[in-house]
């Protein structure tokens, strides 16, 4: 009766340890797949990139992400992004809905790691539009930032190391941004944001050399409705701070200051 007793027991402690093994191991086969997609697209009043109008009529930019997040060893991603012209023209550039389509085609390969509340991020961005005869820009960039309750500033540098229009190789642009994560209630996410920009001689093509080529004043709100569906929305001030690009017309379209923005859907998987 007693070894019956024991056999018993030491059967259900098999089970129960068997259970609870099977447990952890599907627990760290879902927690540890480290593969992600996101799928997002943005509706916006104007295309500004880098304190440029690209385009002073709505668009709408639909995006992919694909990353891996391998823990400690950091992640990788593959981003695909795109820019469609929303109405019949481009400013006065175009005139027909068949030539003002697709205005824009990214790809963009990253790595980010972090050290502490200090982050790194470097890739290549591969710049293709269809509607200019083939043109593509190449871009090199390193980010640093560095996380924190107050606020988080981070820098970043790109290289236009290659560019098929003829640009100088030499092409450097650079920023420095603040912004900080508020979440009043749960779920929803606002985030203010201050960034300046500015390129070499090579970039801005500026007989004055180094110049400040950007600011920006914006704000950003998210809210999550569920883990794997979000929509935000986001207001921006961008002005060109440079009395040489001013005049220069570095922004474009005959202005120097420009309010504009949007709203946004993501899925994440």
């Amino acid at each position: 009766m007693k070894t019956k007793t024991i056999t018993s027991f030491l059967a259900s402690a098999a089970l129960a340890f068997s259970a609870e093994a099977a447990e952890t191991n599907e627990l760290e086969t879902t927690e540890g797949d480290g593969f992600s997609v996101e799928v997002s697209v943005d509706v916006l009043s104007d295309y500004i990139w880098r304190g440029t109008i690209c385009n002073d009529n709505p668009v709408w930019q639909p995006s992919l992400t694909l990353g891996y997040d391998a823990g400690d060893f950091g992640s990788a991603s593959f981003n695909a992004w795109s820019s469609f012209d929303a109405t019949h023209k481009r400013g006065t550039s175009c005139n027909s809905r068949r030539s003002c389509g697709a205005q824009e085609f990214d790809y963009t390969l990253s790595y980010a790691n972090s050290v502490g509340p200090v982050g790194l991020e470097i890739g290549h961005i591969w710049y293709t539009f269809p509607n200019n005869n083939g043109h593509s820009d190449q871009d090199l960039y390193a980010t640093v930032s560095y996380e924190n309750d107050y606020v988080t500033p981070s820098a970043s540098v790109y290289w236009n190391y290659s560019d098929s229009a003829g640009t100088d190789p030499s092409a450097v642009y650079f920023s420095f941004a603040l912004s900080r994560d508020f979440s009043p209630i749960d779920d929803l996410t606002l985030t203010p944001k201050a960034e300046v920009g500015f390129g070499d001689h090579a970039y801005t093509g500026s007989a004055g050399g180094t110049e400040l080529t950007d600011q920006t004043l914006g704000f950003a709100a998210k809210y999550a409705f569920t883990t794997w569906f979000s929509v935000g929305a986001q207001i921006n001030y961008t002005w060109t701070p440079s009395h040489t690009l001013r005049h220069e017309g570095y922004m474009g379209e005959g202005k120097h200051q420009i309010v504009w923005g949007g709203i946004n859907a993501t899925f994440s998987f």
